[in-house]
């Protein structure tokens, strides 16, 4: 049987599709035939000079406006793509479905439906679960199955009872439709061990049509050991699980001799540090392969990595070096704030500057980069807290590969934390916005979180710190941005 995985707009391009891959190798491992449609990037090349694909734009593809003159300006492309998926004998076309591809993948969905009712759609991915958002996408025509949840084991048993009974059936981990009624099959135990899973399959994906043709993402873990209460990240992974070291190993081993040229991998993971153990088995295991098996495969010697870390006591100038000989040329810390009290409203690990700053500076001095992150204006922050983060700032200046100073400030991510304990943390319920909202004493407000920005962002160019390339476009185009946040207040009705 065969089975069309899909990738709308809008999503990243430096890589391919990490979730598809792990998918399309979960289903060729029972034997079904797989074949993949990156879309998105498809689109990207032809409209990439419009500059849609950066983050400070992520909620353009989520407004119904900007995405309808999308979708009529790219009309007869959106046809083609259809009619290519039209042309392969596939029963089953799953979409992969964020945020930002949710509407793109459902007008595909309605042309596909509209040529061909006997095809059978099914949506997939971040936006999918918790429970909820799976039944809001089901009570749509063109989808006929949500999968809830972790798709490589409910994925694989949906498709396996369509080819035996040429229907969508019960399945755990599954909302569907049977008789026009809504079947909420319960949620699928989360994967318990992760180390089992095959290892993603790239095959379909040209990887030289990418932003880097080196790079190959990866994923040693789910979820996250913190709770950051302004992160999203528990809706989905409820459970933190992680790989072995050497299981790590083994996939970046199968990865190196499959796909010639490869050797450099981002791991998406929240968090590569929350065991330490698995980190630096993982580390041995590398630099025992750079000094062993160059000979067999060059690539080893040529080895880097990447990724996300949580600021901890452990993180020495010995583990970095480490880490730095096994490869490890970049670290993403989110730091968020140097203010304590904001850091201990933000549930972070309770640190202090003396600690965040030795991290920072060790990281540097292994020849790690270091790339930091920062929020502005979080609920109770003030000029005092603020401050505290300039300072911090100029102190560290040397230890800083790039900042990254966040385009939305301090958005409040619908089913966070953050977002169900508006009135404790001071955040005023009425006219409640994500990237708009205000505090209840009107000193937090939308402009003032620009200003906030705008301030951090001149002061790390003035150190000769590298920023973001959201932030310099904040920086170039304030007035665009406060002119939206004025078309919304005066589409408000008071």
């Amino acid at each position: 049987m065969k089975v069309i995985l899909v990738l709308a707009p809008s999503w990243g391009i430096e890589t391919p599709h990490l979730g598809i891959a792990l998918l399309s190798a979960a289903l060729r491992k029972r034997d079904f035939e797989v074949k993949v449609f990156d879309f998105n990037l498809r689109v990207h090349n032809l409209h990439k000079e419009q500059g849609l694909w950066r983050g400070e734009e992520d909620l353009r593809w989520e407004d119904d406006q900007d995405v309808a003159k999308f979708i009529n300006e790219n009309n007869e492309l959106l046809d083609l793509f259809v009619h290519e998926l039209l042309s392969v004998d596939a029963r089953v076309i799953g979409f992969s479905v964020y945020n930002t591809t949710y509407k793109l993948s459902l007008e595909l969905s309605r042309r596909i439906k509209k040529l061909d009712s006997n095809k059978l759609i099914i949506f997939g991915g971040q936006r999918c679960f918790p429970s909820p958002a799976a039944e809001g996408l089901i009570n749509n025509d063109a989808v006929d199955a949500v999968v809830v949840g972790e798709g490589e084991e409910t994925l694989v048993e949906l498709i396996s009872k369509i080819d035996k009974l040429k229907r969508v059936e019960f399945c755990p981990g599954v909302v569907c439709k049977k008789n026009g009624k809504i079947i909420d099959c319960g949620m699928r135990p989360a994967i318990a061990n992760i180390d089992r899973l095959p290892f993603p399959d790239f095959s379909d994906f040209c990887l030289q049509d990418y932003g880097n043709s080196r790079q190959l993402p990866i994923l040693s873990s789910r979820g996250c050991a913190y709770a950051c209460v302004f992160c999203s990240t528990k809706l989905f992974w409820a459970n933190f699980r992680l790989m072995s070291g050497a299981r790590i190993f083994r996939e970046i081993d199968y990865q190196l001799g499959r796909y010639p040229g490869v050797s450099f991998f981002t791991f998406n993971d929240h968090v590569i540090n929350a065991d330490m153990r698995s980190l630096s088995d993982f580390c041995d295991l590398i630099l025992e392969a750079k000094l062993n098996r160059q000979q067999d495969n060059p690539a080893w010697g040529q080895l880097i990595w990447r990724g996300a870390a949580v600021i901890r006591e452990e993180m020495d100038s010995f583990f970095m070096r480490k880490m730095r000989s096994a490869g490890c040329v970049e670290l993403e810390y989110g730091i968020e704030s140097a203010s304590l009290e904001i850091r201990r409203l933000m549930h972070k690990p309770p640190y202090d500057l003396d600690v965040l700053g030795r991290v920072i500076n060790d990281t540097h001095n292994a020849g790690i980069d270091a790339r930091v992150n920062f929020m502005f204006g979080f609920p109770g922050e003030t000029e005092e807290d603020f401050q505290q983060t300039l300072d911090f700032l100029k102190k560290n200046q040397s230890a800083f590969s790039q900042v990254h100073a966040s385009e939305t400030f301090c958005h409040i991510d619908p089913g966070t934390y953050l977002s169900a304990h508006l009135s404790q943390l001071g955040v005023s319920k009425k006219r409640f916005h994500p990237l708009y909202w205000e505090s209840e004493d009107g000193k937090n407000t939308y402009p003032k979180r620009l200003h906030r920005h705008q301030e951090f962002c001149r002061l790390a160019v003035s150190l000769n710190i590298p920023l973001s390339s959201g932030g310099h476009k904040i920086m170039l185009y304030k007035d665009h941005f406060l002119k939206k946040y004025e078309e919304y207040l005066s589409s408000q009705k008071y």
